[in-house]
């Protein structure tokens, strides 16, 4: 595309867009592109496996469009897969936690000494204080089991290195396990609750040229928003993201306002551009 066709999306200078975002990049599409928004309630049709991009069908006003994951579309890992990754690995860590606890107990049943904590449990408490995610409630959740979860470490390192003294360990490897224990392993399912109540792919049904309509499954919706034409850097390269896709879709180039991440600007009515740009020149 050249600037000339970019300049068509932007009237008097200025482009409204939805923006959204995967697990790489964040996008925008023109608003005026947009005809219609909803939640994924899976009411599509999925074609055969072996179909090109792997699209469904869904209804639109009665008519039959095309529906693909803008995923898929772009190589990218989608929202539902990940928080799936993120509850095994939740699951893995309270597993290291449980296998821990079982080991002291019988390290003081034994009155012998206990091992200290497993690698695992300590890159545990690292994990969740570096955890990142675009879903804000969900980052919180996570990030806020570092302290009680170190602190619980702490607790239990102690009581391993007195594991040989069961008359005095025991008493407090119960309180522990009945306090700090059972608060972090309950932090731990509520955190995996969010992870799967996060999971909320919409669906954004846009126009193309000469009025045909398709749809994309998104991970999310996170705004509205305008931007001036001094605002967008132009994308002229051949290669990159839905280069495949040029006749539906097109990375036209870049918004960005001050300091924030720059969103990849789709254009959906890529014919229709060439075409006015074609008839301008002539």
């Amino acid at each position: 595309m050249t600037s000339s066709s970019s300049n068509i999306l932007f009237k008097d200078n200025k482009i409204s867009v939805i923006t959204f975002s995967t697990k790489d990049a964040s996008f925008a599409i023109p608003l005026d592109q947009v005809l219609y928004i909803e939640k994924d309630v899976k009411r599509n049709i999925k074609l055969d496996e072996l179909e090109t991009f792997n699209h469904e069908v869904i209804t639109y006003q009665n008519a039959t469009v095309e529906l693909y994951d803008f995923n898929k579309l772009i190589g990218s890992e989608d929202y539902r897969s990940r928080m799936k990754v993120l509850r095994g690995q939740l699951d893995d860590f309270r597993d290291e936690y449980d296998s821990w606890t079982e080991n002291i107990e019988s390290a003081i049943q034994a009155e012998t000494l206990a091992p200290s904590a497993p690698t695992k449990v300590v890159e545990f408490i690292k994990w969740t204080q570096q955890f990142q995610n675009t879903n804000t409630d969900l980052k919180e959740v996570i990030q806020s089991l570092a302290e009680p979860a170190k602190d619980l470490v702490k607790q239990l390192d102690k009581i391993a290195h007195a594991s040989a003294n069961k008359d005095y360990a025991m008493p407090i490897f119960r309180r522990t396990i009945d306090g700090s224990y059972k608060a972090v392993m309950h932090q731990i399912e509520q955190a995996q609750e969010r992870a799967e109540t996060s999971v909320r792919p919409i669906i954004l049904f846009v126009e193309h040229n000469n009025g045909r309509i398709s749809a994309l499954r998104l991970d999310n919706i996170n705004d509205i928003v305008s931007y001036d034409w001094k605002n967008f850097s132009q994308d002229d390269s051949s290669d990159g993201l839905m280069k495949h896709r040029q006749d539906d879709y097109s990375i036209e180039g870049f918004l960005r306002n001050d300091d924030e991440a720059p969103l990849m600007l789709i254009n959906c009515k890529v014919g229709l551009t060439q075409e006015i740009q074609a008839e301008a020149v002539a």
